[in-house]
């Protein structure tokens, strides 16, 4: 077939110079195939190569931290030792955002929430269900080579940046035996054995700095002694943040003995622990719909192919690049717009001045305390129903200010509430409590 093809290919270009029966105006129509004939024959015998070619047994070097694979550098055994660690309790996967979970209450405690993946990207929200739940006397469990920025803002903690967590991999069909990774647990908290090492990738992180009032580490590199686990205690329950999700993979767990290691860290939980939930929801949520996430369509195969991927990408590639000279060429020029101004300045100002000038000074104060509890909603997420002391020892723990600064402020805003007029002295004073509020939040 690819012969045949390559002999009509070649007698468009062959005959029309020795057939006198061929002229330029009767080539020119044949000329537009031959893009079409070249592709056929490139893509015949880049079809026929992967058929042919058989890539020979590799060392499956994939991190993956899925519970289901039995690969190295898969979580199959950490997860089905769970049951042997803590035979009373039920063990579930989770599948579900915080805001939807099936299998774990937020009304009950006993229960263990464990995170293990490459990188931990949640919101503030799903952040503050996952402090609740500890709160109830439950224990959250992250482990993660890192966490995006807004866990580490709610966290107070800071940790290596890593540029891409999800490109690390050893693609080049062996581990390299001369690397080595090793972790250490703190002499304070746990028993000999307390250093455990494996000869396997060093997929690891620490951390550089945290707040000592509220945390305290439990473990820590095998190099360079830098903490990779913290406790966090949140009234009944605990946060444990970990930099080493490696160790939870069969190769670490089923390699010498390490499942110490793996045990040890599960004594961090209570022995009468009702239910441990492993979490799938903040592993696999980036990728297709949960529902449907072994399913691998036609061209995600194609693509496992070395020789195929290179095609492909390499035809990518051309198929832009022609794009963009396109355009380049038939653009026309985009015409130049000037920057609107912005008048929200002279307007406060504007409000401000009638305001002042009316003397109504309790008007303009309510005006600063909606304002005041519209900024603690929506970012601390708190609710302003009624503003009593749980709620001043919620923002204190959120905002770092002292609980004392915060009972004055709401002893003023109060007193506003209640007045039926406001001085001009008492309204410079509330005007700044709030700012200087604003200004530690």
């Amino acid at each position: 077939m690819v012969r045949w093809l390559y002999r009509v290919g070649a007698s468009f270009l062959y005959y029309p110079k020795r057939l006198p029966y061929y002229s330029k105006q009767n080539t020119a129509p044949m000329k537009k195939w031959i893009p079409y004939i070249a592709g056929a024959i490139l893509l015949i015998a880049l079809s026929t190569l992967l058929l042919l070619h058989k890539e020979p047994h590799k060392f499956d070097g994939r991190i993956t931290f899925n519970p289901k694979d039995k690969i190295p550098y898969g979580t199959y055994a950490a997860y089905h030792l769970l049951q042997q660690q803590f035979p009373k309790a039920a063990i579930e996967i989770n599948h579900y955002a915080p805001e939807l979970w099936q299998n774990l209450s937020l009304d009950s405690s006993g229960q263990v929430l464990l995170i293990v993946n490459s990188y931990f990207n949640p919101t503030e929200s799903e952040l503050d269900k996952l402090t609740a739940f500890a709160q109830k006397g439950n224990a959250v469990f992250i482990s993660c080579l890192q966490m995006n920025k807004t866990a580490r803002l709610f966290f107070k903690i800071q940790q290596e940046e890593v540029f891409n967590p999800f490109t690390v991999k050893n693609d080049y069909g062996v581990i390299n035996m001369y690397d080595s990774f090793a972790v250490t647990l703190d002499s304070r908290t746990y028993t000999v054995p307390l250093q455990f090492v494996y000869p396997g990738v060093s997929y690891n992180n620490r951390f550089t700095k945290y707040d000592s009032l509220f945390t305290y580490p439990l473990g820590y590199n095998g190099d360079d002694k830098m903490p990779n686990l913290l406790a966090i205690n949140t009234q009944k329950g605990s946060i444990f943040l970990h930099t080493a999700p490696i160790t939870f993979t069969n190769f670490f767990v089923l390699y010498n003995n390490n499942h110490q290691y793996y045990e040890k860290l599960m004594s961090l939980f209570p022995a009468n622990t009702k239910r441990i939930v492993w979490d799938e929801y903040f592993l696999l949520y980036k990728q297709k719909n949960r529902d449907n996430k072994d399913y691998k369509g036609l061209l995600s195969v194609l693509l496992s192919h070395k020789n195929f991927y290179d095609a492909f990408w390499m035809l990518i590639i051309l198929l832009a690049l022609y794009f963009l000279t396109e355009i380049k060429r038939r653009q026309r020029l985009i015409p130049e717009y000037n920057r609107p101004a912005n008048d929200s300045l002279k307007f406060v100002t504007t409000i401000g001045k009638l305001y002042y000038e009316k003397g109504d000074h309790k008007n303009l104060a309510e005006k600063l305390t909606h304002f005041f509890l519209d900024y603690v909603r929506n970012k601390y997420k708190l609710p302003t129903n009624e503003l009593n002391t749980a709620f001043v020892q919620q923002l204190s723990l959120k905002t770092g200010i002292p609980a004392e600064e915060l009972n004055k402020l709401m002893d003023m805003l109060i007193h506003i509430k209640l007045s039926d007029r406001l001085s001009e002295q008492q309204l410079l004073q509330y005007h700044q409590q709030l700012e200087n509020f604003y200004s530690k939040a």
